[in-house]
């Protein structure tokens, strides 16, 4: 009994791995070519410095890039997604950087975002500064 089940089994080993393989690859070519993107301009919210101005210029949109699959992304109200960086804590002069922050509001609520890849472009916003307070 056992040398039959071992004899079927292993009959044919090379075609039946070349087949596993091939499904796998089909699996994986699936899985990328469904996932859709949706880029959308959105104004970021930026937290000055008090003692520094920014002689620089200070971006006033940043690129949202939402991944996922397309009925998930098109569900997404974008007017609800909000954007800010925070210079607050600069306390130097020179090129500081602040990491755009994404808030969703309670968009896990309607949502499954545990598929979605959220992120923006650029993912932090560079700023030149000097001492001088707010500019005249």
């Amino acid at each position: 009994m056992r040398s039959k089940f071992f004899q079927k089994l292993f009959y044919n080993w090379q075609v039946k791995i070349l087949c596993l393989l091939f499904s796998v690859l089909i699996y994986f070519v699936l899985v990328f070519t469904i996932q859709a993107e949706r880029k959308v301009t959105l104004p970021v919210t930026v937290n000055m410095p008090e003692l520094y101005h920014a002689e620089s210029n200070v971006p006033k949109n940043v690129k949202l890039v939402i991944q996922g699959t397309e009925d998930q992304i098109y569900m997404i109200d974008v007017s609800q997604i909000s954007l800010y960086a925070d210079f607050s804590t600069v306390n130097r002069e020179g090129v500081n950087y602040a990491v755009v922050q994404i808030d969703t509001n309670e968009l896990e609520k309607h949502v499954d975002t545990s598929s979605l890849h959220i992120y923006t472009i650029p993912s932090q916003l560079k700023v030149y500064f000097s001492l001088g307070g707010e500019k005249q």
